[in-house]
């Protein structure tokens, strides 16, 4: 049997000592939150966000004649698009061994990730629409042999001029400050949602139309995820984007850019149920009362609140198969 002779032959109590701050956790942008336009349905207010368009009237051409015969009038129209909401949550089951003998505050930061999680299910839920039901647009501009092909420079003037040409309205223009998206000042703009895996073809483009938010006239207020521009159009990246794998005529990868302006995508959420946390005590999980859960859960719905004035330009990477 060993003794204990001095001090020196005790080992510490406790091996790890748990420092105060939580590591980063890695966490893609959320672009499709940023540029949608937000609106919300009251409480009580039904199942269905409906909005309203009137339609274009004719120019007033028509000369009136001094015989009292009057010109033919026009019959007023509207566009009427609906969007039902739906719930959507996630949640976690933590034992109370972890709420009794842990030193870190287990609930703060699960509920901080839960909170992460609701913000990034919208981005996606708003993501995985826009694919699905804005109208394509395939890269022709690039040297890659392949359909679509990489991103040329022509790429992004044509995808500008079919937006311009649907009148639709470019951001910064008339509701936003100069400032108020993005690097300013700046000229109005289109915005396109891209990947991060896209950015040495960006990068390529250098010199022929491409500029780095690095390069902007005030670098220090672009927003995290805004990557450059390419004439009128500014390209914000996440690494959450939309790819098909293998899924070009040739194998390669397929991205889904969306190109938009303003008013094009809305994000709808519910009044008073927009983001919930709710905790459950785990006296009322079982007789032993066992398991809390911490969970989240939201109401939401999405349109193209102006279709014209959205395009998902579909482009490959150059050189690339199978992912990065």
């Amino acid at each position: 049997m060993s003794s204990i002779a001095n001090s020196n032959n005790l080992g510490p109590l406790v091996l790890q000592s748990v420092m105060p701050s939580i590591l980063y956790t890695p966490t893609p942008y959320m672009n499709y939150r940023n540029v949608a336009d937000k609106a919300s349905v009251p409480m009580h207010g039904g199942t269905t966000a409906r909005f309203m368009r009137a339609r274009a009237l004719k120019p007033a051409t028509i000369q009136i004649n001094p015989d009292g015969i009057d010109p033919g009038l026009q019959k007023p129209q509207r566009d009427v698009i609906d969007a039902i909401m739906a719930r959507y949550g996630t949640g976690c089951i933590i034992n109370e061994t972890l709420l009794v003998q842990n030193q870190d505050p287990v609930l703060a930061w699960v509920g901080d990730r839960l909170g992460v999680a609701g913000k990034q299910g919208e981005d996606l839920l708003l993501r995985d629409f826009v694919v699905s039901a804005a109208s394509p647009i395939y890269a022709s501009g690039g040297q890659v042999q392949d359909n679509p092909t990489n991103y040329g420079v022509s790429d992004f003037s044509n995808l500008a001029a079919t937006l311009d040409t649907n009148n639709a309205i470019k951001f910064t223009e008339g509701l936003k400050a100069i400032d108020g998206y993005g690097s300013g000042p700046t000229r109005p703009a289109f915005y396109m949602l891209a990947s991060c895996e896209l950015e040495p073809d960006f990068d390529a483009l250098t010199g022929s139309g491409f500029i780095s938010a690095y390069n902007m006239s005030y670098p220090n207020k672009a927003i995290p995820s805004e990557f450059g521009n390419i004439f009128n159009i500014r390209i914000l990246v996440s690494s959450e984007n939309g790819v098909a794998r293998g899924a070009s005529a040739n194998g390669r990868d397929v991205y889904y850019n969306p190109v938009l302006g303003k008013q094009a995508l809305t994000h709808i959420s519910q009044d008073g149920e927009s983001m919930r946390l709710i905790y459950r005590d785990p006296y009322f999980s079982g007789a032993y009362a066992q398991n809390a859960t911490l969970v989240i859960k939201f109401w939401q719905a999405q349109a193209l609140t102006q279709d014209t004035g959205i395009r998902n330009s579909l482009c490959t990477r150059a050189g690339n198969y199978g992912g990065v």
